[in-house]
């Protein structure tokens, strides 16, 4: 089962109305003009038709639909919802709920399990729910890419089809990183020569890690050496040679004054202790300020060198907009992109190898797809054509042209290379046509009943709805029509608008609308019929507002014939 209920509120003229809906066969019927198409319209505006305001009830600002689906063992539709995160929401997840709400002036609303969602995702979910036959928007069977998937579901090849997908998608892949690769070349060109100029600079700079931080320094000293030399010895010759302030010769007597002095006080002791580390001190001190005297060089020629040096690096760290210590960084990172880009001009060779590989991985599971293709279309052409002859369409055929392509320039696409279309001829020694331009509403239904025979055991929609499948034909023909309809609701569950009584004898559950008007307002209400009801309705079909008891009888015969 997959629509169990559906809610339809100030919809055209329907106030409210809830429909349960079983499995197999359900018929609904009803006077002219009591609302039939309208539920179906109702239907169609939730699996994701366009909606206008007209459709709203008179004296009402909004309309509102809902669906509850079974999607139990429907694990492609599971999948999506799983895919979107629009399962989490479900009490149960074997059910799915479905609501669209139409309002004056303002943007519908649409609801997938009380989620917010887009009307393209509606559709897309309403594609694997449900499928109208029909004078309706959402009559699949009027799109080619249904037509190649009615053909490719009875040729049960979905493994290779994937297959070809994925192949497709690789192959569009690198045909566009080729298109890009192709568009940079000339700015790769350009790009690898500036580098090439940088790297060679560098390279010949041959620069070490902190090498600029040292040049800082010996600069520092060779540009202020005499400066440096003069205060080294102004400061020795103040502290240690000169006669009336030796700091060393004074320190040295206080020293020896104390240590006498220590044996008869011993509270000295911390201060004899604190002048012989002074002593030591600034010893130390003279003796480092003597070696930094003696290191200090005074070579004009090797600071000609070291300002050279420091000047171009810094120079080019000015013309790589970098600080000067992070040269050597900035040398590698060329180097790098250099070798990236030079890769990069043997990569177009290696993705024009790997692509000519993937098209004829392509091109042979397109070929054996296409044969399949041909053979089951053959096939199901026959079958289909056959079952239109049972269905009032005497002389009718249909024809499935599955044409591969034969252009010497291969076009890609992850549905193979074919062309397939469904061409009908609707009367005896008429031309074959496309189906969307021969077939009247009535035909359309019968052609799509016919498909739905011939292929419901593979089907993988669960709701079918017919309207409007019976037009034009009675007697024998009505019969088989409705033998057909119980029949598909076997494999599928069947929802049939019908103003045939040989059509609604066959339901398996019987609606029936009907339309109520008051002195204030026109609504239509619902029944769902039980089998005296079903006698009385389907004796009103039958006859006329007169129901005989010849009339009687004769439903109640057709309904035991089809029980």
């Amino acid at each position: 089962m997959a629509l169990t209920e559906l809610t339809i509120r100030n919809f055209a003229i329907i106030k409210q109305l809830e429909i349960e809906v079983d499995d197999g066969l359900t018929v609904v019927t009803g006077e002219t003009g009591a609302g039939k198409s309208i539920v179906l319209d109702a239907l169609n505006l939730i699996l994701g038709s366009r909606a206008e305001a007209e459709m709203i009830r008179h004296g009402e600002d909004q309309c509102e639909i809902t669906a509850l689906f079974s999607i139990d063992g429907l694990r492609n539709v599971k999948s999506w919802l799983e895919q979107r995160d629009l399962n989490e929401a479900a009490d149960d997840q074997n059910y799915c709920l479905v609501r669209r709400v139409v309002r004056i002036n303002k943007p519908t609303k649409c609801y997938i399990n009380d989620q917010p969602s887009t009307l393209t995702s509606l559709r897309e979910l309403g594609y694997m729910l449900v499928d109208l036959h029909g004078q309706h928007e959402h009559q699949s069977l009027m799109r080619l890419p249904e037509q190649r998937r009615i053909i490719d579901q009875f040729a049960d090849h979905s493994d290779a089809l994937k297959v070809m997908a994925k192949l497709a998608s690789k192959i569009h892949r690198i045909e566009r990183e080729l298109g890009t690769l192709s568009q940079s070349q000339t700015d790769n060109a350009d790009r690898m020569e500036l580098l090439s100029f940088q790297l060679n600079e560098l390279d010949e700079a041959s620069i070490l890690d902190g090498e600029f931080e040292e040049l800082e320094q010996e600069h520092g000293r060779l540009s202020n050496s005499q400066e440096l030399i003069d205060g080294i010895e102004a400061a020795i010759d103040s502290l240690f040679h000169n006669e009336a302030s030796n700091v060393t010769a004074e320190l040295g007597r206080s020293v020896n004054q104390l240590r006498t002095l220590v044996e008869f006080d011993s509270n000295l002791q911390s201060a004899n202790d604190l002048l012989n580390s002074a002593l030591a001190q600034v010893e130390e001190a003279q003796s480092a300020l003597e070696s930094a005297r003696a290191k200090i060089d005074q070579d004009p020629e090797r600071l000609k060198e070291v300002e050279h040096r420091r000047d171009t690096l810094i120079n080019l760290a000015r013309k790589h907009r970098c600080a000067e210590n992070a040269l050597p960084e900035r040398h590698q990172a060329l180097q790098a992109e250099y070798e990236r880009i030079e890769s990069a001009h043997t990569q177009p060779e290696k993705l024009q190898k790997e692509l000519v590989d993937l098209k004829d991985q392509y091109i042979k599971i397109a070929n054996a797809i296409s044969l399949k293709r041909q053979a089951v279309a053959e096939q199901l052409s026959k079958s289909i054509s056959e079952q239109m002859q049972d269905l009032g369409m005497s002389g009718g055929a249909l024809s499935i042209q599955v044409e591969p392509s034969i252009s010497d320039e291969v076009v890609i696409s992850e549905h193979g290379l074919d062309h397939i279309e469904f061409l009908v001829s609707t009367n005896h020694g008429m031309p074959l046509k496309s189906l969307n331009k021969t077939a009247s509403g009535g035909e359309m239904s019968r052609i799509s009943l016919a498909i739905q025979v011939i292929t419901s055991e593979k089907s993988d929609t669960p709701t079918l709805v017919f309207d409007e499948v019976d037009v034009g034909v009675g007697g024998k023909v009505a019969q088989i029509v409705g033998t057909r309809l119980r029949k598909l609701g076997s494999s599928a569950q069947v929802i049939c608008i019908t103003h045939l009584p040989q059509v609604a004898s066959q339901g398996q559950q019987h609606i029936f609308i009907d339309k109520v008007s008051t002195d204030t307002e026109t609504y239509s209400t619902l029944i769902k019929l039980d089998d005296e009801m079903r006698t009385t309705e389907i004796a009103r079909m039958l006859g006329g507002e007169v129901i005989t008891d010849r009339t009687r009888a004769h439903a109640q015969e057709m309904l035991a014939a089809s029980s």
